[in-house]
């Protein structure tokens, strides 16, 4: 069980399966999916699956499709209640599903991207900022156009770094003792992970070259 306190809301609220199912579905309203996609999407049981998605269909929360020999299921954004679950798994176990969702929409090439400070640390209270750092060839602006709405949705501000990898190889370099501990300390990734980190980390000449 997570040691952060929005999360944990959510585990109190919804079973496992059922929270993943419904976080799913609700914070990605665009996108359909079939059964045996969403049973791998999830790495959950099918049977459990199935039976969460055919409750979530009766209870009209999602829509049932058939598009030739598979049967798609969708959001449905109509649902007297929609707006209440995207608001409850977007401050609780959904938060980070939402901002991955809304960095994938950035037009430019994030490279790498990961929480930090008291969200990753589980430390997170009532009034913590969640901390996102990004590493590569974009720019603040590309970065805040694509999570404009994250604030909102999530009632939680968002500070964003970003640093080209040429400055972060700069910074590491002259001994910076901010960027070390950020990246000494806890992280979860929403693009890149700790190899490519790694790498960045390491302050040969040649190393950052063809990265992103």
């Amino acid at each position: 069980m997570s040691n952060n306190s929005n999360e944990l809301l959510g585990e109190c609220l919804f079973g496992k399966v059922r929270r993943k199912v419904l976080s799913t579905f609700v914070l990605n309203p665009d996108r359909s999916f079939y059964l045996l996609e969403l049973i791998r999407f999830l790495e959950c049981g099918r049977g459990a699956v199935q039976r969460e998605v055919s409750r979530l269909a009766k209870a009209g929360i999602i829509t049932r499709t058939r598009v030739g020999n598979q049967v798609h299921y969708t959001t449905n954004t109509d649902n007297l209640i929609y707006k209440e679950l995207k608001s409850i798994f977007s401050k609780t176990t959904g938060l980070l599903e939402l901002l991955g969702a809304d960095l994938q929409n950035c037009t430019d090439k994030l490279g790498m991207a990961f929480i930090y400070g008291d969200y990753a640390n589980g430390t997170a209270g009532e009034n913590s900022t969640v901390d996102l750092m990004v590493i590569g060839d974009t720019t603040m602006d590309a970065v805040r156009s694509c999570t404009a709405a994250f604030s909102t949705e999530a009632a939680r501000e968002l500070h964003i770094t970003v640093l080209a990898v040429a400055e972060l190889k700069r910074r590491l370099l002259s001994n910076q003792s901010l960027i070390k501990d950020i990246l000494a300390d806890k992280k979860i990734f929403l693009c890149g992970g700790h190899r490519e980190l790694q790498l960045l980390s390491t302050t040969g000449d040649d190393l950052f070259a063809g990265i992103f």
